[in-house]
Parts: C-alpha cells; structure tokens; sequence
C-alpha cells in the first residue's frame, strides 16, 4: 500500500479517538490503592501517553517530525519505567520517584536508579504478569535504540532527516508504533484500578482500533 498525506491523516484522526477510548474510562476510575507504587506507577504511564499525543500533534499541526521522533523514546522510557515501578522497585526507590522535589532527591534520583536497560534485565529476570510486554520492549530496544538515540541527541539521523525530510513510509509505522506502547501504558493503567470492566475495556478498545497498531 502506497502511504500518501490522505492516509497519514486517516492514522493521526484514528489514533486521537483511540486515546480517547482508551483513557476516558481510566481517568474516571480511581487507583486501588494510594500508596508510592500506584502513585509512581499512575504518573509514569500518564507521561507516556502525554508523550504520546504530544508525538502525534508534533507530526500533524507542526510537521515538526525530528522532535516527534524524540518524544518516541521519552514516550518508550516513561512506559517502561512505569512497569519497573510497579513490579520492581523497592521502596526506597519509589521515594525517588514520587517523594517531594527536593535538590537532595533529584539528585539521588539521578545516581541511585538504574537506566533503562537494566531496568529491562530486572523486568526479564522477575518474569511478571507483564513477561510478553516486557519481551517485545526488549526487541524493540535492541533494534532501535541506536536511532533513537540520534533524534534525542541530534545525531546523523536527525540531521539528515532534518535536511533531506521524511517520507510518510517513516512516519507512519512511529505514530503506530507509539500507539502500541499507548495501548501498554492504558493497560497498565487499567490494571492498577483493580477493575476487571476498565481492564477489559483496553483489550475491546485495542481490538476495535487494530489498524492503528503496528502488528507483528
């Protein structure tokens, strides 16, 4: 299928209503417990999906793709450390995460948590209820990091894209693949509600919108 600006449009329009299916639901639904895990755990994912729906704006209204691209990453590492909240940290690196802003904490938070790629090791290594999501993150890191990493820190990537563009065949699998990772952190969101008819809803909302998915 030739990906044109008509279609481009079709996938930002869908992507918006499956957010909104996805959260609405969620954001009306009160966490079970108000403790520092579903505390860190609530605010991390919520990143994400800001991320998110920031990437997509980028994309749509400012044609600022380079920043879009960047978002991608933050959007994949705010989801990932939300899992890592939720099934892994201790409590001593919850206080990190949700304690009060303070010079002192930001600073520890910095040198004490683990980066991202070990906290992918200690996801692995706990096998979670989350084992197949954490799998595919894993993949996902190890094919695309490099790039990645380029559009965050101004890399070859984000210089030539910058000067030459970019095709609707590069944007388009980026605004499905950061539906995906939407779809993981509206799960995870769901699950800490405790409600069986939220979490159920995520997996009915995904199905419905399948085509906005970037599917194996």
């Amino acid at each position: 299928m030739e990906i044109n600006e008509d279609i481009l449009k079709g996938l930002l329009y869908a992507s918006h209503h499956l957010e909104g299916q996805l959260i609405f639901p969620i954001t009306n639904t009160p966490i079970y417990e108000n403790t520092p895990r579903y505390t860190a755990v609530d605010a991390l994912a919520l990143i994400s999906i800001e991320h998110s729906a920031s990437l997509r704006f980028l994309i749509a209204h400012a044609k600022c793709n380079t920043s879009a691209f960047a978002l991608f990453r933050l959007q994949y590492e705010a989801l990932v450390k939300s899992l890592w909240a939720f099934y892994v940290a201790s409590d001593e690196q919850l206080d990190l995460i949700v304690g009060e802003l303070s010079e002192e904490r930001a600073e520890r938070n910095n040198k004490e948590l683990p980066p991202i790629s070990k906290m992918l090791q200690q996801l692995e290594a706990k096998n979670t209820p989350a084992h197949s999501a954490v799998q595919q993150l894993i993949e996902f890191k190890d094919i695309s990091w490099k790039a990645l990493n380029s559009y965050v820190h101004s890399g070859l990537h984000a210089v030539k894209r910058s000067m030459h563009g970019y095709p609707p065949e590069l944007i388009f699998p980026i605004i499905r693949q950061s539906n995906n990772l939407m779809c993981l952190a509206a799960y995870t969101l769901a699950v800490i509600t405790g409600n069986k008819l939220v979490i159920d809803g995520v997996s009915t909302t995904r199905k419905k919108f399948k085509d906005c998915l970037q599917l194996d």
